[in-house]
């Protein structure tokens, strides 16, 4: 019991006085010739690149490819699609049944 008291009054001790060493380090704000660290700034958009512009094409033979794939729907439905190994049938336990 004798040797927890010393190691946690210690550390209390130490708590207390680490802020005040901290602070001591900084720089006075108010002083204008104060040495400050280096600004290092690096812009977001540095790596940004712009989108290239497609070609133009001749806009009947777009929608003409269009409707051969399957119009509208076959697009609609690209997110809905299931891996091969799955089975078109719902999971069971997985559906809404419990609300």
């Amino acid at each position: 019991m004798t040797l927890q008291f010393p190691a946690g009054w210690l550390r209390g001790i130490a708590a207390l006085a680490l802020p005040g060493i901290l602070m001591a380090a900084q720089p006075d704000p108010l002083d204008a010739n104060a040495a400050v660290p280096a600004q290092d700034y690096r812009s977001p958009l540095k790596d940004y690149r712009a989108q290239a512009a497609e070609p133009l094409q001749d806009w009947r033979a777009a929608n003409d490819l269009v409707g051969r794939i399957g119009g509208w729907r076959t697009y609609g439905m690209e997110g809905w699609e299931q891996p091969a190994e799955q089975g078109a049938e719902p999971v069971e336990g997985g559906g809404h049944d419990h609300h």
